[in-house]
């Protein structure tokens, strides 16, 4: 299948790694908080943004450090205090 349309089996995935991505973008360096309305000034924020990702992830990638777990439950909280 090598039409314009991307089988369905993979634009789930695909997707879920875009939103993650954009999330950790937002977190981290709050790029829609933009102060810029001219076009090129906000594609340089992006792209500064979009370094200061790659270096957080190379310090990780380098330490040893995960980039990201899974988050314990409530429960489970509970049932590690106690």
């Amino acid at each position: 299948m090598c039409g314009a349309n991307p089988p369905a089996r993979f634009s789930g995935a695909a997707a879920r790694q875009r939103a993650a991505a954009t999330r950790q973008a937002v977190r981290v360096t709050g790029l829609r908080r933009t102060r810029y309305r001219d076009l090129p000034a906000t594609r340089l924020g992006h792209v500064f943004a979009a370094t200061a990702l790659n270096l957080i992830r190379i310090n990780r990638w380098l330490t040893g450090t995960p980039l990201g777990g899974t988050r314990t439950s409530h429960l489970e909280a509970l049932m590690l205090a106690a």
